[in-house]
């Protein structure tokens, strides 16, 4: 993979604007937002640099700004950007740890025309940060992991923007079930995507307002809140059938007697649904799926209440209409027969999640493999944790699966550099893949597998955690052909130098999010290239 031209001119006028004669002048807004974006990305917002920055490509046209994981970005940067006198209409501020209430209420003050607002894992937000929020154009916003906003700062939000249509709350710590009645009351019919996950306070009698309220709701998570009940859920089903996406993961109660069978009265409007961590009864699972005509994506991860003939029974009536499936941690229910019925059912999957069931060996996996017309349909597969899955089937997966996407295989044992150099022959659209703490005693993953991968795929996000092997060439080969990186796990891998990271995050397009934990490496390791053999390698160990 190598860098779009596009890329290659933002990088070259993202170092210069300092000898650019009036280049704030010459770009239009668009160039100017992505440029921002990339200087925020690459940490470039320095005490010198910044100057130019502002002078540049601060200005009233801006619409757009994303602000994410920069610890430069400060409130003295908000308020400089308020200055400019912009009307922004979309601003993502995602993990700035040192953004505090001032910068976002002066920032906020002017914004009438802002449609979406992300303000993602911001722990120095309060409620006092999100009173100058007041834009009748507001549709989207995502407060996910601001963990010091309490009710008061919500009821603001909800009050001043009243046509709101996405509220991510998730996360959200201090709030509590006495701010579900100011939402359901202010944004009533107009919201239509809703996420309380975590909300460990919510009760029926909350959840029951926001049925009766808001019945245009076509996505809800309700993950984690586990004080609701049946009673309570066939209200929501009632009142909300309109519902497509619904997570009812570890809301443990709704299956208390005397509603065992709630499930059964679940909208015919579902698309995606998400079970996990319920032991539903067999047979009435299968009823309760069995009446939902649109579902394409369940999940039932887990659960570990199927038996053999549940299975059968089930995925002989919905798996044809299945292309997203993920069983993960359904150790007990979860074998071969299991995934022979999948097999035989489930023709059209494009996804499919089996980590860590562990009795699996994949041999039943050959049958759709050697179907030309399902294996082209396979975009993801999760494999992680399945120790005794075959070499055979990995090397039949990776062989006959050319538009994977996502390949998800920690913690196997089987795998070595062969099948690295497969996966990067056969499967030139992977953009993700986990091979953490895949190590064996012979024939391991090292970095000729890594490399070859980094040369043929346009990976985005990479987990190595724990190979032991892998060295600095690895992290230099991604770094070189893999321009979009977005994630790099690779902690434990104490061969891997501060100084080849640090390589990485500079020359990638983007912010590449890094987790390198190492004990008692040296983090002054200095690496060079060879200049006869091309190679990078540490200067103080030759």
């Amino acid at each position: 993979m190598v860098k779009k031209l596009k890329d290659l001119c933002l990088q070259c006028i993202s170092r210069n604007l300092h000898t650019i004669s009036q280049v704030g002048k010459l770009l239009p807004t668009q160039h100017k937002e992505a440029l921002l974006r990339r200087l925020v990305d690459h940490d470039m917002l320095t005490l010198e640099y910044l100057p130019y920055v502002t002078y540049h490509l601060f200005s009233p046209a801006i619409k757009k700004i994303c602000f994410n994981r920069c610890p430069q970005i400060s409130d003295s940067v908000l308020i400089q950007l308020d200055l400019c006198l912009c009307r922004l209409e979309n601003i993502t501020i995602n993990g700035c740890t040192q953004v505090t209430d001032t910068g976002i209420e002066v920032l906020m003050g002017k914004q009438t025309e802002l449609a979406v607002l992300k303000l993602r894992s911001l722990p120095h937000l309060t409620c006092k940060g999100l009173q100058t929020i007041n834009s009748k154009k507001l549709r989207h916003v995502d407060l996910f992991n601001c963990g010091n906003i309490g009710n008061k700062g919500i009821q603001s939000l909800v009050t001043k923007n009243t046509k709101i249509k996405v509220l991510n709350l998730e996360l959200c710590y201090k709030l509590t079930e006495e701010i579900i009645p100011d939402i359901a009351n202010f944004l009533k019919d107009d919201l239509e995507e809703l996420n309380l996950g975590c909300l460990n306070t919510l009760s029926d009698n909350a959840l029951s307002l926001l049925a009766v309220q808001c019945k245009n709701l076509r996505k809800l998570c309700l993950h984690g809140c586990n004080r609701i009940t049946g009673e309570c859920m066939l209200q929501l089903f009632s009142n909300c059938s309109k519902l497509q996406e619904l997570d009812l993961s570890f809301c443990y109660h709704i299956l208390d007697d005397p509603y065992q069978d709630v499930l059964e009265y679940l909208p015919q409007s579902i698309t995606s649904l998400s079970l996990g961590g319920l032991q539903a009864d067999g047979d009435m699972l299968h009823n309760a799926l069995a009446r939902l005509p649109n579902l394409y994506d369940l999940k039932l991860c887990g659960v570990n209440s199927l038996n053999e003939t549940h299975v059968e029974k089930i995925f002989g009536c919905i798996g044809g209409k299945l292309t997203k499936l993920d069983l993960s941690g359904c150790n007990q229910s979860a074998c071969d027969s299991t995934l022979k019925s999948i097999v035989k059912y489930c023709v059209n999957l494009e996804e499919l999640a089996l980590a860590f069931c562990m009795r699996i060996t994949g041999e039943p996996l050959l049958k759709l493999l050697r179907d030309n017309r399902r294996a082209e349909n396979l975009k993801s597969i999760r494999l992680s944790g399945c120790r005794d899955i075959k070499y055979h089937v990995l090397v039949a997966l990776v062989s006959s699966c050319p538009n994977l996407e996502g390949l998800f295989m920690a913690g196997l044992k089987v795998l070595d550099d062969d099948m690295l150099h497969s996966i990067a022959n056969n499967c030139h659209r992977l953009k993700e893949i986990s091979l953490k703490s895949c190590i064996a005693s012979t024939n391991q993953v090292s970095d000729s597998g890594l490399t070859e991968l980094a040369r043929c795929c346009p990976l985005k996000e990479v987990v190595l955690s724990g190979v032991h092997s892998l060295t600095n060439k690895s992290v230099l080969a991604l770094a070189n052909n893999c321009p979009d990186l977005k994630c790099l796990y690779i902690s434990g891998c104490s061969k891997v130098s501060s100084a080849a990271v640090r390589y990485l995050q500079d020359v990638c397009n983007r912010r590449v999010f890094v987790e390198h934990r190492v004990p008692n490496a040296d983090p002054n390791q200095i690496i060079a290239k060879n200049l006869d053999t091309g190679e990078y390698c540490h200067v103080d160990i030759i």
